[in-house]
């Protein structure tokens, strides 16, 4: 029996064991036994149809992470009882469909709560992916290969890879899915001592695009395989008695990858020359764990205040799995590696202090502190030979390449100060402090220090308003060594990377609504936001502090809404949102050398992305007493531009590049990006009886893009040159579902 027919048979024995406790609960509200006589009855909701849906175009992305395949369609089971001080509620969706979904909860009130939880999530990438790749089902798992006669073809007649492609590969579905396991239970000992437990359980199965390649100019795309499980469980008991509480709890994270490589036959050849090998690899995620024990204690202090302190301490450590050789590729003898694992390890403290206080009714402060330090104790790992690609090895000189750790310590400041003398306006100031230490970055230390200052207004019952302006200025340290470290890898001395590099940062958030009446309301929001990272050296004035990566970015988010009651059948709702983001790059053509310091050769990238969105909801109830009615629709419009300049960038000229001319080719201009989505909703219901009611529900959506990257006008050729491609696209489809269903409630 293959995975796939056990899990059809996993789905209907659940639906068949799902359908046969109907009965038996409808049966139990005629027949009530002594033992729930007093209690409230027992309820329950079943919802039940047929599905139909329609396609035009690709519609993995309208099912992406759901099953909506023509079919019956079990939607909803819902059971709810109560018997000996015990409540038992029991739900059901999707069942025998691919994102099925089981949940139980039992509770006996003030003493005990469990759950219990399946859940399946498939995600599906494309259905219209091809590859000449097949999985060698004799050998070990996390092997693609090709039939030998086509790398025969194609090693003698490279100009034949399209005509083999096109003749020899095979259309499949680029998917994955996971299920989940979930449970737990909170205990309640004593009134001042609890136990809590969870457990959850991810299985993972599927392939996903990746990307491989023989050298520069040789490209693969590669369906690699993804087989692992992860177990989270967590533990934890707390005591709490008078001003004082105290708790401690365990946690583990167990990952397991059943495929920590994958290795592939090349398109392109048959046989191993030293310049080109005829497989290639991949390495995967490894298996690992994390373990972890933390404590809390809080105390309640005077004047209605309180302090608490969290500190945990883990571990991360890998399972040991080998490394990958320096190479397949039989044709190249490679020196031994200095150890044949990883050794990963790295250890975890963090420690949470907080205390807040309402010393009077017109005043709040809230301060917090947090640590966090990744101590990475992975030994370094040093190579005298590199080989790129499995091609011919390479000595690494002036001195050995060595394997950088990365860790970090990261601490954290906020302290909140509020004032409300006024009943329906409060204001506060607020200062945050973040202090980065990364290893092996341009920045030995970066500190963002941050105010912040808000107003809102929320007492008044026509009207409420929240704003915060927030200024942050980020400075790192360091800089000296990190620019050597860039010309060592062959980077331009002036790169900054924009998660490190010094920048200003202002925003500006304003969040208001208005209930003119109990039966419509307005609201609506803004924010405003600039980062500059275009800074002055401090000793000069002039020359900035980054001359290349990403230089200043800035964003627009706005949005208004509607809300109308205008009696107790009939809602209606609105809402308008735009999203507006810009952003420049810079950057140099040049290698090493005296093109490094040639400013003619600077071109820069500047990026503008535009989002509009519409949503409009109704509904209706008790039409003719008898009909519920649900519409829907929302509709997203987004544009991006990529603009590529050489030279000085127009209105953004720093001083030193005002007469800067440039050597560089004028760039070709791209196309717009476009990308349009609508989806539509209707839900009809007519209630037949008090228990019964039929409907029909409708699901519409339209899809249209135009992406240069990734659509089909893109890749209009999967296989060419040196270039095997998956064909995993932007793919335009218009898509409707319509149900039939029934619904039966007790």
């Amino acid at each position: 029996m293959n995975q796939e027919q056990l899990r059809m048979r996993i789905s209907h024995s659940l639906s068949v064991a799902v359908l046969t406790l109907v009965p038996v609960m409808a049966s139990a509200q005629g027949t009530a036994s002594t033992e729930t006589a007093g209690l409230a009855p027992n309820t329950g909701l079943i919802d039940f149809g047929y599905l139909g849906t329609t396609v035009d175009g690709d519609g993995a992305r309208y099912e992406r992470y759901r099953d909506l395949r023509s079919g019956p369609y079990f939607g909803k089971l819902q059971l709810n009882r109560e018997a000996k001080g015990w409540v038992m509620d029991l739900g059901a969706d999707n069942i025998g469909r691919r994102d099925q979904r089981f949940d139980g909860t039992f509770v006996r009130p003030g003493k005990f709560k469990g759950y219990a939880l399946w859940d399946q999530i498939p995600m599906m990438m494309s259905q219209t992916t091809q590859t000449l790749f097949t999985e060698n089902l004799e050998g070990p798992e996390g092997v693609l290969t090709i039939a030998d006669g086509l790398q025969s073809q194609v090693q003698a007649v490279p100009a034949a890879l399209a005509p083999v492609f096109h003749s020899n590969a095979i259309l499949f579905t680029t998917d994955s899915r996971r299920y989940i396991g979930r449970g737990g239970f909170e205990y309640i000992a004593t009134p001042e001592f609890t136990i809590k437990s969870r457990v959850q359980y991810t299985d993972r199965q599927g392939v996903l695009p990746y990307g491989g390649s023989f050298g520069h100019s040789s490209l693969v795309e590669i369906p690699a395989p993804i087989d692992h499980r992860l177990t989270d469980f967590d533990a934890g008991a707390e005591y709490s008695r008078g001003a004082v509480m105290f708790r401690a709890g365990y946690v583990g994270s167990f990952f397991q990858n059943q495929e920590t490589m994958v290795t592939y036959d090349s398109p392109f050849r048959l046989t191993d020359i030293a310049a080109t090998p005829a497989r290639g690899r991949n390495s995967l995620p490894p298996s690992n764990s994390f373990v972890s024990v933390n404590g809390t204690a809080s105390v309640k202090m005077p004047a209605r205040s309180r302090a608490t302190a969290y500190v945990s301490v883990g571990q991360l450590k890998d399972a040991g799995d080998p490394l990958m050789p320096q190479t397949i590729n039989t044709a190249n003898p490679t020196l031994p590696l200095e150890r044949d694992r990883v050794n990963g390890e790295a250890r975890t403290t963090a420690i949470n202090l907080t205390f807040v206080s309402r010393p009077t009714r017109y005043t709040d402060l809230n301060v917090r502190y947090r640590s966090y330090d990744y101590d990475n104790r992975t030994p370094v790992f040093t190579m005298a030979e590199r080989v790129s690609y499995d091609n011919a090895p390479a000595a690494v000189a002036p001195i050995t390449a060595q394997t950088e750790p990365f860790s970090v310590l990261r601490n954290t400041l906020d302290a909140d100060f509020r004032v409300s003398a006024l009943s329906f306006a409060t204001a506060g100031i607020g200062y945050s402090r973040l202090e980065d230490e990364r290893t092996h970055r341009i920045f030995e230390s970066t500190t963002d220090n941050v105010i912040r200052v808000t107003f809102d207004s929320v007492g008044n019952g026509m009207f409420s308003l929240r704003s915060k302006f927030e200024h942050a200025e980020r400075r790192g340290k360091g800089i000296e060594e990190g620019e050597l470290d860039l010309v060592l890898i062959g980077e331009h001395p002036g790169m900054r990377h924009f998660d490190v590099a010094p920048r200003d940062r202002n925003r500006v958030t304003m969040l208001g609504s208005v209930t003119p009446n109990g039966m419509l309301s307005f609201n609506g929001s803004i924010a405003v936001g600039k980062d500059d990272y275009r800074l002055e050296l401090p000793q000069t004035g002039i020359a900035p502090e980054d001359l290349f990566g990403l230089r200043d970015n800035r964003h627009v988010v706005g949005t208004f809404g509607l809300d109308a009651v205008p009696n107790d059948r009939v809602t209606f709702g609105a809402s308008y949102s735009y999203e507006h983001y810009n952003a420049l790059n810079r950057s140099r053509q040049a290698n090493p050398g005296a093109e490094f310091v040639d400013p003619t050769r600077n071109w820069a990238a500047e990026g503008t992305d535009r989002v509009h969105s519409v949503m409009v909801t109704t509904g209706i109830t008790k039409i003719g007493d008898k009909v519920d009615l649900q519409l829907s629709y929302d509709y997203n419009r987004a544009r991006a531009l990529y603009e590529y300049i050489a030279g000085a960038v127009p209105n953004r000229t720093l001083p030193e590049e005002t007469v800067i001319l440039t050597t560089l080719p004028p760039p070709e201009a791209l196309p717009l990006v476009k990308s349009d989505l609508g989806r539509g909703t209707l839900d009809l219901m007519y209630a037949l009886t008090a228990h019964i009611g039929v409907g029909v529900s409708w699901w519409y959506e339209r899809y249209r893009v135009e992406d240069y990257t990734l659509d089909a006008e893109a890749n209009p050729e999967l296989a060419r040159g040196q270039t095997v491609l998956l064909g995993y696209m932007y793919t335009p489809y218009t898509a409707n579902s319509v149900w039939g269903r029934m619904v039966y409630r007790w």
